[in-house]
């Protein structure tokens, strides 16, 4: 029949021609409905999408708690297993053995076949197999641009997406010994706090992470999910030889899109707010990243005939411009800072300023944030674009003019605003100095072909360039089965801690304002989660002179590594 239909082709055009005459039909009456019921039937629409703005600014859905995921009977000891004084031990001989190996990258590396200042890390690896004999004897090891660690521990069911556990191996100079209260390379514990560089950003994740694994390991534990470790050496540059390599490696195995989750240090850790109620705040995103060069020349000459402003003068002027006018502060509606603040009127209420529940179901996303910003607390930077004039140079001589001055302006890009909209900023705040000075502005990326020629403008050239420049990171969704289990994770572990007792666990995704190896890893997957389980004040200075990690939150971190393994092992789907 069908066939006989196919070999005769009038035939199948009748039909069509019923099809068409019908679908004009239906449209002519869609066009007649609003005639016929008029306001009725706008009233209905208008009703309906009411309905749903009220639902979404119904404070009793605000911040769904998600239930404790505790790991299933999958004959494993429990991860409380890892309070007792003998892991403690363990651990600060582990966390001392990896500080005392001063693995520093700085922002002049070469590359890493002709920097020997890299050769460290090839110690750290070896101090790191002695400490982890299972996990080198069992797991896949490869190194990628040879200091790039990963780790591949290949689970049962290919059919399942791995996940991914990342640290860095690097840390920032410890610069003066002699101001640090204990050697930054000692290791030294006092009993509660593990002292030195690299304790707490970020040698006690990795160590964490590869403790926990060993743990498992030394119990028979065989994954059916794979489990990915990554471990970069240069996060504290920018990670483009060691995270950007692995990612490149994982990619070339894996493919993009191709990992369940990733999970990497940063957060806002686990903090308090009144009695009863802990917050934990993993990192859902990252605020973007963009450096501005500001190069002002002038004519030079002999300092004992100055002019009313020297260059350096003229720079001052510019800077003060720049600090008197900050960027605009916005709470948008998507903004995971914003869903912080719903979690905290809901479970704090008594506790938190008495105007925000109003504000927020207000739904103003300017004059509540101007509001929080003029509170003048860190958490300003959450919801507003910062700038930061981190380098200036200018002069060569005591008694010689100067002629050129340079400043590098250091900008993290809130996430409604955009490169572009800085490059304006700077240049309408810029106009008034440059109209005062008589100056000639160019930018952004463009310079004046000769140079500066004294002929064509008797006061100065200011040109502004942009360096490194890095997008806001995509938002983590937390509204999906992993983040259900993640999150609920997060609230057995730490609900179970000896701080945890009696209180309720509140996990909601958080900004943050600087950058981690994780800017690499963005095509992996959507859910992309940064965390270092710590209570407020256990870890403490990173990247300033004493840094420290308290012990005890140190366990509890491993805690969270070795069941959220256990949570998404035992997770039947994707």
């Amino acid at each position: 029949m069908e066939k006989h239909q196919g070999d005769i082709p009038y035939e199948r055009k009748r039909p069509r021609n019923r099809k068409r005459n019908l679908l004009l039909f239906c449209l002519g009456c869609l066009c007649f409905i609003p005639f016929y019921f008029g306001q009725s039937l706008r009233l209905r629409v208008q009703n309906l999408s009411c309905g749903s703005r009220v639902h979404r600014n119904d404070p009793e859905t605000w911040c769904p708690l998600p239930d404790a995921t505790v790991p299933g009977d999958d004959g494993l000891k429990t991860s409380e297993h890892f309070m007792s004084s003998r892991q403690l031990l363990l651990q600060v001989e582990r966390l001392s053995a990896a500080v005392r190996i001063p693995t520093e990258s700085y922002d002049d590396n070469g590359d890493v076949d002709e920097d020997p200042r890299w050769a460290t890390f090839q110690d750290f690896h070896h101090v790191l197999e002695q400490l982890f004999p299972l996990v080198h004897s069992q797991l896949e090891l490869r190194k990628v641009n040879r200091y790039g660690l990963q780790y591949t521990f290949r689970g049962t069911d290919a059919s399942k997406k791995p996940i991914l556990l990342t640290a860095h191996q690097d840390v920032v100079p410890a610069g003066t010994a002699s101001r640090w209260t204990y050697p930054p390379y000692e290791g030294h514990f006092d009993g509660t706090f593990l002292w030195g560089r690299g304790s707490a950003d970020c040698k006690n994740v990795l160590v964490g992470i590869l403790s926990a694994v060993e743990d498992l390991l030394s119990q028979s534990f065989v994954p059916r999910r794979t489990i990915v470790l990554a471990f970069g050496f240069d996060e504290e540059t920018s990670g483009f030889r060691g995270a950007a390599a692995l990612n490149q490696s994982i990619t070339e195995e894996w493919g993009s899109d191709s990992f369940l989750f990733v999970l990497d240090e940063g957060g806002m850790g686990i903090q308090g707010q009144g009695d009863d109620v802990l917050y934990a705040y993993p990192g859902v995103g990252e605020k973007g990243y963009y450096d501005v060069q500001l190069t002002l020349d002038v004519n030079g000459g002999h300092s004992s005939r100055p002019p009313k402003h020297t260059g350096i003068g003229i720079m001052a002027d510019a800077i003060v411009a720049l600090e008197k006018n900050p960027y605009s502060a916005r709470l948008t509606q998507s903004s995971p800072f914003r869903r912080v603040l719903e979690c905290r009127a809901k479970f704090s209420a008594k506790e938190v300023q008495p105007w925000l529940r109003d504000a927020l179901l207000s739904g103003d996303e300017r004059k509540i944030a101007e509001k929080l910003a003029g509170e003048e607390t860190e958490e300003k930077w959450l919801m507003q674009t910062s700038q930061a004039v981190d380098v200036i140079t200018g002069g060569v001589k005591v008694n010689a003019l100067p002629e050129t001055v340079q400043l590098q302006v250091n900008h993290r890009v809130a996430l409604h605003e955009s490169t572009q909209h800085i490059n304006n900023h700077i240049r309408e705040v810029l106009a008034p100095v440059v109209e005062k000075y008589g100056l000639h502005f160019e930018g952004f990326n463009s310079s004046s072909e000769n140079g500066f020629d004294p002929e064509v403008t008797s006061s100065g050239i200011l040109t502004a360039q942009s360096l490194q420049t890095l997008d806001p990171a995509p938002i983590s969704p937390t509204d999906n089965g992993v983040w259900s289990v993640f999150s609920g994770t997060l609230r057995h572990v730490f609900e179970t801690t000896e701080s945890g007792q009696g209180k309720t666990v509140v996990p909601v995704g958080n900004i943050m304002t600087g950058n981690t190896d994780t800017v690499h890893y963005w095509d992996l997957t959507r859910n992309i989660y940064r965390f270092t389980p710590s209570r407020d004040g256990t870890r403490l200075n990173q990247h300033g002179i004493d840094e420290r990690m308290g012990m005890t939150a140190h366990l509890e971190g491993m805690r969270l590594y070795y069941d959220l393994i256990r949570n998404f092992d035992g997770r039947e789907d994707a």
